[in-house]
């Protein structure tokens, strides 16, 4: 056994609440099912936002809904209020979250890692599985039992501005490897997966969030490129849940119809042809891919019509259950059909022993969330990650008697969907040499520090840019803002010897060709700006390949 078979070993283990999913409990499901009243059943279809505990907890008692979802919070803080919210549940609640990048992504006190695109360039399947392992390990310190991740998407149009660096990459292939790898990396550790977004969300320019996106490959390229992944990880890695996307396929789908709400893609093709039979979760219904599109309620009857198992954020919850029982009322949709769903929602409960213990000892969350250890499997998974795609100045590795500049850019100050606010790289380059300034220019840019810049980079010998270009949610693009792309250009003409550092879209760095030196950091997690630092001093090589193609001098697969 290698040294970083024994480490992952040690990590899984050294904590007392180390959790393994269990076969599911078919006698409890059914005793459950047989107690509960249709009002009940309904109930258990509904997966609301909490956001405020006393409206949560008046939800949970008094319209039994299966579950919860939680954004930005603070580990023991969403731990107690989880406790408090399963104590007073007549049935086990199954807490869910979008963990995509570790619990770090959204629980303060949790441990940050680096995001799918970041690890795409790794080709490392094993850090894949031991960043998933170190998810699973602090999402059910605090509660968490399902996690929406990972993203199967391939994000094979560069225009996309929602999936991006949420995407393994480009190749198809390489997406299926990494999902499967991340998938048995959480449920091999006791924390539920979900594949999304279904059928695929890579080849699209429209934020969902916003409104209905269009997927218009053919059906020979549908099954090669999206589709391939999804049945990829439904073959070998079977997670318990997919998610839904608010995308017209026209492969599947001939008139205007969100895959969420077609009987083609969630019942013909995922149902039937890939033989699931796990949780189908929509995604969030009040995106615009719905909500422009339908009415609430009517929304909803569809998308369980079509297949689908779970609303998840209702826009309105009680108008959507009193639509689902309405519907079973009218005879659009059977009693039967609603006990389908809930089995699978009891089965996935069992699965993660809430039917036996449903809270956790928030007094030793520290013992495995945030960890010292946690951060160092971090930081090394990061230093797997980063890619040198350019380097024609030959600027790498800097001297630590170089002068250097650090200029920051950002589409966005603060958190994005995805990313934390956290610009900690400055300060980590500042640790490798004393001849370091700073400068951080706001969004937007003035003439007058762009001045000052310009003035400053005259006297560096190599001026670092580190931008932090984020999705943003329903800005319709990720790219490189013109301002920042014109800035790059003239920085140029005044310093030729510019090193940009991407911690976000990578594929910015197509818009300013004059750049010599082109670095993929792919994410601003805190592992990863430490690791870069210490990458452009040559303390750590760059063994990262690019997972997607950048420019025409930029493929995918290459990395110096």
């Amino acid at each position: 056994m290698n040294a970083r078979a024994i480490v992952l070993l040690l990590f899984i283990f050294a904590s007392p609440l180390c959790a393994q999913l269990r076969g599911a409990d078919t006698v409890w499901v059914e005793e459950t099912l047989k107690r509960m009243t249709l009002e009940e059943k309904v109930g258990q279809l509904f997966f609301p936002v909490h956001t405020n505990f006393e409206r949560t907890k008046s939800w949970v008692q008094e319209l039994s809904v299966g579950g919860i979802w939680f954004a930005r919070t603070e580990a023991r803080k969403i731990a107690g209020e989880l406790n408090a919210l399963q104590m007073v549940s007549k049935y086990p609640l199954l807490v869910t979250a979008d963990f995509e990048k570790g619990a770090g992504t959204y629980v303060d006190g949790a441990t940050d890692l680096p995001i799918n695109m970041a690890l795409g360039a790794s080709r490392d399947a094993q850090a894949v599985f031991e960043a998933a392992a170190l998810t699973a390990k602090e999402a059910r310190a605090i509660g968490v039992h399902m996690n929406f991740a990972p993203v199967v998407d391939v994000n094979n149009n560069p225009k996309n501005p929602v999936i991006n660096t949420r995407s393994y990459g480009e190749d198809s292939e390489l997406v299926a490897r990494m999902a499967e790898a991340a998938i048995r990396g959480y449920q091999e550790n006791g924390l539920l997966a979900t594949g999304k977004h279904f059928p695929g969300h890579g080849n699209t320019e429209t934020d969902t969030h916003a409104k209905l996106g269009i997927v218009s490959s053919d059906r020979d390229m549908f099954e090669s490129v999206e589709l391939f992944p999804y049945k990829e990880i439904l073959r070998k890695a079977k997670p318990s849940s997919i998610m839904s996307a608010h995308l017209w396929i026209k492969a599947i789908d001939a008139d205007t119809v969100p895959a969420t709400l077609s009987t083609n893609a969630m019942g013909s093709l995922l149902r039937n042809r890939l033989a699931f039979d796990g949780i189908v979760f929509t995604d969030a219904m009040v995106m615009g891919g719905i909500s422009t599109r339908y009415p609430f309620e009517v929304a909803t009857v569809k998308a369980i019509q079509a297949g689908c198992d779970v609303i998840l954020f209702p826009g309105n919850l009680e108008k959507g259950i009193e639509a689902i029982l309405r519907a079973v009322q009218n005879g659009e949709i059977t009693e039967k059909r609603i006990e389908e769903s809930v089995r699978r929602i009891l089965r996935a409960k069992t699965q993660v022993g809430l039917h036996e213990h449903r809270t956790v000892d928030v007094s030793r969350i520290t013992e495995s969330v945030g960890t010292e250890l946690n951060y160092g499997i971090a930081k090394r998974i990061a230093s797997g990650c980063l890619t040198l795609a350019s380097d024609s100045r030959n600027l790498i590795p800097i001297k630590a008697s170089q002068r250097i500049l650090v200029v920051t850019i950002s589409n966005k100050e603060g958190t994005s969907i995805i990313s934390r606010g956290l610009v900690s790289f400055p300060d980590e380059v500042k640790k490798q040499s004393g001849s370091v300034s700073e400068f951080r220019l706001s969004d937007p840019l003035s003439d007058s520090e762009t001045s000052q810049v310009f003035a400053q980079a005259t006297d560096a010998d190599v001026v670092v840019v580190a931008a932090y270009i984020k999705i943003i949610l329903n800005s319709g693009t990720v790219e490189l803002p013109k301002s920042q792309a014109d800035f790059l250009g003239r920085l140029v003409d005044v310093n030729p010897n510019v090193v940009l550092v991407s911690f976000g879209n990578p594929y910015i760095g197509a818009s300013v060709p004059g750049v010599s030196t082109y670095i993929c950091a792919f994410d601003n997690a805190k592992a990863l700006q430490e690791a870069a630092a210490e990458a452009l001093y040559g303390k750590i090589p760059f063994k990262g390949k690019l997972p997607v193609t950048v420019s025409a001098t930029m493929k995918f697969g290459y990395g110096r």
